[in-house]
């Protein structure tokens, strides 16, 4: 698999990560699956449909030419040939509400069509080009967009701290807001709960760690993300990725996009 990230205008760089490309040439496969987990940040998706098979979702359905995918909080699974070429967006976790107008948790763990959400031709606009015309389009797109939506700056700043959301109610007190209202805010910008958002983020932390270590070392990385014990982990593990912590570490094909998919040949 051939994946590249591409850098958006300075404009846009506190919604969107990263634009990226992931293009397989495996023919030999005939079905894979594509097994995603819980993840907190939202997708902007663009299959090439004119040289290659649609994704299959995992109720029998084609997906669209250019979808969206909220935040999510279960894992979930879909199907393609071992060929394929996708373009899209990697946005941080408020971003949708920003750009289309509306509360994130109408669009958590969902996966609708792009023209669902907004009346554009965007998917249209984006067959036939070159990444980097790609990204041009989508710079202005999206930069169109954010005009339109005033951003809570509050649910921001928590969005890029680095050192994590810590004890919701001191960090309420230090924003000098209540928790209820800090709690609205937030579900409304990201489409989950502040907690719900505190323990995906820890999951994906123990998906880069389990990534680099033994399997031998559950315990020590459940004590370093401060989960009760290795029963807490593996349970908590099992709910967001559908599988537990093992079968993750014994299998070769984490997705180079982000560790939150793997590609399995059927």
């Amino acid at each position: 698999m051939q994946y590249r990230q591409y850098a958006p205008i300075d404009s846009l760089k506190h919604l969107v990560r990263y634009y990226w490309s992931l293009d397989s040439r495996q023919y030999s496969i005939s079905q894979l699956s594509i097994h995603s987990f819980a993840d907190r940040y939202p997708r902007l998706i663009f299959q090439d449909i004119d040289c290659f098979e649609t994704i299959i979702s995992e109720t029998g359905e084609k997906m669209p030419l250019c979808y969206l995918k909220g935040v999510r909080t279960r894992p979930t699974e879909a199907f393609t040939h071992g060929a394929f070429s996708h373009f899209g967006v990697s946005f941080y976790p408020h971003a949708l509400s920003a750009f289309f107008g509306i509360d994130s948790d109408e669009l958590t763990n969902t996966v609708p069509n792009i023209n669902l959400v907004c009346r554009c031709d965007l998917g249209e606009r984006l067959r036939f080009k070159t990444q980097v015309e790609r990204v041009a389009i989508l710079d202005s797109f999206l930069l169109e967009k954010m005009t339109k939506m005033p951003l809570d700056f509050t649910v921001q700043s928590i969005i890029h701290k680095k050192t994590g959301v810590g004890d919701i109610d001191k960090l309420a007190s230090s924003l000098r807001i209540s928790e209820r209202q800090l709690q609205r805010r937030f579900k409304k910008q990201v489409g989950v709960s502040l907690k719900r958002y505190q323990r995906v983020s820890r999951f994906e932390l123990a998906l880069k760690r389990l990534a680099t270590v033994d399997y031998g070392e559950l315990t020590s990385i459940a004590f370093e993300l401060d989960y009760t014990d290795q029963s807490h982990f593996i349970r908590e593990f099992q709910e967001f990725a559908g599988m537990p912590p093992y079968n993750f570490v014994s299998n070769k094909s984490v997705g180079v996009e982000s560790s939150s998919y793997l590609y399995i040949p059927i």
